[in-house]
């Protein structure tokens, strides 16, 4: 399972990173990514002065934009999603 974390301290979240994880969260059940796909919040991530604050799995995004919340998800997270899917298939066990 891949494990989106977006930061929900107080400057992301004056940025709008409520808003933007519930964009996030819309397009993960639209693509039908829930068994696959956990969203949590995070205090501070230590990016504050850089914009919202996003990890997928390991790697950290910074200056994730509300606007670009649906780039983003088609251009990073579903990619990851799937990556893990395709993982599990090659490795089973």
């Amino acid at each position: 399972m891949l494990t989106v974390t977006v930061c929900v301290g107080s400057s992301c979240y004056m940025r709008g990173s409520d808003e933007l994880a519930g964009v996030l969260e819309a397009l993960i059940e639209k693509a039908s990514l829930n068994q696959r796909v956990q969203l949590v919040g995070s205090f501070c991530m230590g990016e504050c002065s850089t914009g919202i604050s996003v990890k997928l799995g390991d790697r950290s995004y910074r200056d994730v934009r509300l606007e670009e919340a649906e780039n983003f998800f088609y251009q990073e997270l579903l990619p990851w999603a799937h990556r893990g899917e395709n993982e599990r298939c090659n490795n089973p066990g």
